[in-house]
């Protein structure tokens, strides 16, 4: 297969950390005590009620590349990726299943699915826009590029890309694996409607064909930068998370970095993507 060399256009993006303040205060470093749980405001009170944790990290990060990229919330395509989804959500109701008299409880069940996300924030933005969910282990931020990318160029219009995933329930992974929760969004949209100087993306490249040039190892001076020194045990949770990937790209598309960046942390395949400046 070979590389999507066609360009798309960066519009916007967002995160979830928790203990900072959105993308911005990730980057700047700064702890905000009162970000430590995500928020979900974009969501009415009552289904916010319902919204497992993951849900309001995804709209936490959904909602900041909306307003970043300044789009009709009404119209914009979305993909959420989630390598183990609503995972917490579902094994607690197996286990209810297995252990329990009581009958389960439909509302949990429609918040255990893969989708719970999208459907969630599609119905609080009223949106009528396509929207999908994706999960691939560690390649979910680049299949959820890749799906976004082909919406892009597909059908002309802007979507946001936008993956995340909470911590596993015990045993789900091995001991030691796990990692913490993050979420980071991105939006993309076609060159040809984009702002004067949106970074552009291309070269969404499959392992077995790889663009010319080597991907580099974003750790040292993007995504954890000065992390691993002041909190080690959060920088290496973080790291381990599926979606590591998504935030390194946002994160280097926001310091003005150009060039090839893989997409995971090394438990993936290798995918990358080239960052670029605007023609």
């Amino acid at each position: 297969m070979s590389p999507n060399r066609r360009e798309v256009a960066v519009l916007g993006s967002g995160a979830f950390i928790p203990g900072y303040a959105g993308l911005a205060g990730w980057i700047a470093g700064e702890r905000s005590a009162e970000h430590e749980a995500p928020r979900a405001e974009i969501v009415p009170l009552r289904q916010r009620r319902r919204a497992s944790r993951l849900s309001k990290a995804l709209a936490d990060a959904f909602a900041e590349a909306l307003a970043d990229s300044s789009l009709e919330p009404s119209a914009v395509a979305s993909v959420f990726g989630a390598a183990i989804g609503e995972a917490t959500t579902m094994v607690g109701l197996l286990d209810q299943m297995w252990g329990d008299a009581a009958m389960l409880s439909p509302m949990r069940f429609a918040t255990s699915v893969h989708n719970a996300a999208s459907g969630l924030i599609s119905i609080a933005t009223d949106n009528r826009g396509f929207t999908t969910a994706i999960g691939a282990d560690f390649d979910t931020p680049a299949m959820a590029l890749l799906e976004g990318i082909g919406l892009v160029l597909a059908r002309n219009e802007s979507v946001i890309v936008c993956c995340g995933d909470e911590p596993p329930p015990q045993d789900l992974v091995p001991e030691g694996a796990g990692w913490g929760l993050l979420s980071a969004a991105i939006v993309l949209g076609p060159v040809a409607q984009a702002p004067a100087g949106a970074p552009r993306l291309s070269d969404l490249a499959i392992p077995s064909d790889p663009p010319n040039g080597q991907a580099v190892d974003p750790r040292a001076s993007r995504s954890m930068s000065g992390m691993s020194e002041a909190d080690p045990e959060t920088a290496l949770a973080l790291a381990r998370n599926p979606n590591i990937g998504l935030l390194d790209l946002v994160v280097a598309i926001r310091d003005g970095w150009q060039g090839l960046l893989r997409l995971d942390r090394g438990a993936g395949r290798g995918f990358s993507i080239r960052i670029g400046a605007a023609a």
